[in-house]
């Protein structure tokens, strides 16, 4: 089995590519955007000829960026989704497409399934909401995968960068308001990777279980860690991010345990594996 992974070079692309290396079940290529960008259709056909199974990580991911670049957001969150889409059925491959927690206004206050009608409230939420529903119309064998709260090693967000900051002791202002699951990027790379062993093509919620705040997942982090708490705890709305975030993210894993296979961890659970392995680098 060929797998080809889009955007191999961020956070959850690289963590799929380790995974899949590690279990030896694939041969897998990845390609960053220097390699491949899923904006030109021409680019992806030419990375995706003779792939089993294609995995899209590629996005615009800034979501305040996307507020002053709108087409930038649309040229790869709309149109990319829409060409890897195309070209996963032209070779008639498996894909897996990475959505957003964003595609939802989280006004509602119990967790959203895969069936809950989307309203995003950003020109990131909307894009990518675009791309779910240009892929859905091209490829048939098609798992959706909205993902949320994503850190990791070598990530570039600032969730990623939490465990550095607190370690040095940086001051911070965090929000203690927005209910969030922190996903820590080897348990989604490792449910992906549990999908790809059925044909159950369908949406899939896929974040760590239970929920927390980010000034919550940071003060557990500063503990395990044994750092003392340096920062402010703020209302979401004193952070004057220019994109509007859902307040409520919790996620249901309705489909998941429908098909048995929902190998998600709670979110303390992966942040202690994910302290666990950083320790022994």
């Amino acid at each position: 089995m060929k797998v080809v992974v889009l955007g191999a070079e961020g956070l959850l692309g690289r963590h799929i590519v380790e995974e899949l290396v590690h279990s030896r079940a694939a041969e897998v290529a990845g390609f960053g955007h220097a390699q491949c960008d899923i904006g030109d259709s021409a680019a992806v056909h030419r990375c995706t000829v003779g792939s089993d199974v294609l995995i899209n990580c590629a996005a615009f991911t800034n979501v305040d960026g996307a507020e002053t670049d709108e087409d930038g957001a649309y040229r790869a969150n709309a149109l990319g989704a829409e060409n890897v889409a195309r070209a996963a059925a032209v070779v008639r491959a498996k894909l897996v497409h990475i959505s957003t927690d964003f595609v939802f206004d989280g006004a509602q206050l119990e967790p959203y399934d895969e069936f809950a009608r989307p309203n995003p409230q950003s020109v990131y939420a909307r894009s990518k909401w675009a791309g779910e529903e240009l892929a859905q119309r091209r490829c048939a064998e098609l798992f959706l995968v909205r993902v949320q709260g994503l850190y990791g090693n070598g990530g570039a967000n600032f969730s990623s960068k939490l465990r550095r900051l607190v370690l040095d002791q940086k001051p911070l202002m965090l929000d203690g308001e927005r209910r969030v699951q922190p996903t820590w990027a080897r348990a989604a790379a490792r449910q992906i990777a549990a999908l790809l062993t059925t044909d159950a093509y369908g949406i899939y919620h896929v974040s760590c279980k239970g929920d927390t705040t980010w000034a919550g997942f940071t003060s557990r982090l500063a503990e395990r860690l044994g750092q003392p708490q340096r920062w402010q705890v703020v209302r979401s709305d004193e952070l004057n991010a220019p994109a509007r975030r859902p307040p409520n993210c919790r996620f249901r894993h309705r489909m998941l345990a429908l098909h048995d296979i929902d190998r998600m961890p709670t979110w303390e659970a992966a942040q202690d594996e994910y302290l666990a392995e950083e320790a022994s680098r």
